[in-house]
């Protein structure tokens, strides 16, 4: 781990410091927590499946029709398919299915959320070279597409806040639950709500991250892909526990991909209070804690061939997983809220996708796989790019 007492500037300006994900006052994200952990249980997600399903099919149909539209020869970059398929999603999940201020503008939430992540691990240099990268051209249009979706939030806030009014509190809309998480804080400052949309947008492209890492990795491996197309074409949808039974190995092979490639390659906690550690060192209150997943999770003290892609190793679950070594979704009282929510949806859209396409590398690239593993979210920058060939009539 590595320690840090510069917390001054951590998250401001693009999800601000008091969303769920970024505050760090006990009583307030107590509270948050508690509202808006409800949305996201196990038990949630399977009253919500076949809703989710819905809009998770809906948004690869218009993914897909995108692709029709362009010559056959063109290639897919996985990032941007599946990072507007998500946004897509989010729309639906909180916004209404339809809703033209998220859903039906997938395309340009998700170019404003990659230029917004390709710019927040800038924010970790000293502060004169941060000052200096404020004053690039590129910079500069990111923070004012981050002023947009701000605004775009606000009016997806204002309406929200109507309906409620009107028909109370849906259980099953995620806007509802930030409302009613922040009327309920100490302090009733509306910008923690929009700290809180913006949050929702750049996590749901975690799970975006996630499937093309899934896919750039699996159809460079012919048994594993194999063996995963397989189980797609069997799986039974009805129900979140059938879909959860029949799609085991696809799951492991998931799983595996979050090992090798977290979301998140460290993790970030901001100290209580002063702590003397057993090695001598001494951790001083409100200094940043910074702890790296993807170091752990290539350790070979706890992995057997920690480099290779072997999704066998997770068909006990977690029994054979020595504990808090394995951390995609962190662990503890700040464990991910958005665990169940992720696999679900991942799982959906793999079986979406393979049902009807079969993924090819481009030529040239059968081989080519390389990841930018800076603090913010994991993406491919190798291998990416594919073909998607129709599995109609095969």
């Amino acid at each position: 781990a590595v320690v840090s007492t510069q917390s001054g500037h951590y998250g401001r300006g693009i999800t601000g410091t008091s969303s769920f994900l970024t505050v760090s006052e006990g009583q307030l994200w107590a509270q948050k927590r508690k509202v808006m952990s409800s949305y996201f249980t196990k038990i949630h997600m399977a009253t919500m499946y076949d809703k989710m399903r819905s809009y998770i099919d809906r948004g690869l149909d218009q993914q897909f029709g995108e692709i029709s539209r362009n010559p056959r020869e063109t290639p897919v970059d996985l990032v941007e398919f599946y990072g507007e398929l998500f946004q897509f999603f989010l729309g639906a999940l909180g916004c209404d299915l339809d809703c033209d201020l998220v859903s039906g503008n997938a395309k340009f939430h998700n170019d404003i959320i990659q230029k917004i992540l390709k710019w927040v691990p800038q924010q970790f240099r000293p502060y004169h070279e941060y000052l200096k990268l404020r004053m690039q051209p590129e910079v500069g249009e990111t923070i004012e597409k981050v002023i947009e979706l701000r605004k775009i939030a606000n009016q997806i806030l204002t309406v929200k806040r109507n309906s409620m009014k009107e028909k109370g509190f849906d259980p099953n809309d995620i806007v509802h639950h930030i409302i009613k998480g922040n009327s309920k804080t100490p302090k009733k400052d509306p910008s923690q709500e929009m700290d809180d949309m913006m949050t929702l947008f750049l996590v749901i492209d975690n799970m975006a991250k996630t499937l093309a890492t899934f896919f750039v990795r699996v159809i460079r491996m012919p048994e594993i892909y194999t063996k995963i197309m397989e189980e797609v074409r069997g799986a039974d949808l009805s129900s979140l526990q059938t879909m959860d039974k029949s799609l085991r190995y696809t799951e492991m092979a998931i799983l595996e991909c979050l090992r090798l490639h977290p979301t998140l390659m460290r993790g970030i906690r901001i100290a209580k209070k002063d702590v003397n550690l057993n090695n001598g060192m001494k951790v001083r209150a409100k200094s940043l804690i910074f702890f790296g997943q993807l170091i752990l999770h290539k350790n070979p003290k706890y992995w057997s061939d920690p480099e290779e892609f072997i999704p066998e190793r997770f068909a006990q679950g977690s029994a054979t997983i020595a504990p808090f070594t394995y951390l995609p979704f962190v662990a503890g009282p700040r464990v991910c809220m958005g665990k169940h929510l992720a696999m679900l949806s991942m799982k959906l859209s793999i079986v979406g996708t393979l049902r009807k396409f079969h993924l090819v590398p481009v030529p040239g690239e059968e081989k080519e796989m390389e990841w930018d593993n800076r603090f913010t979210i994991v993406r491919p920058t190798k291998g990416h790019m594919v073909h998607f060939l129709s599995t109609a009539g095969a």
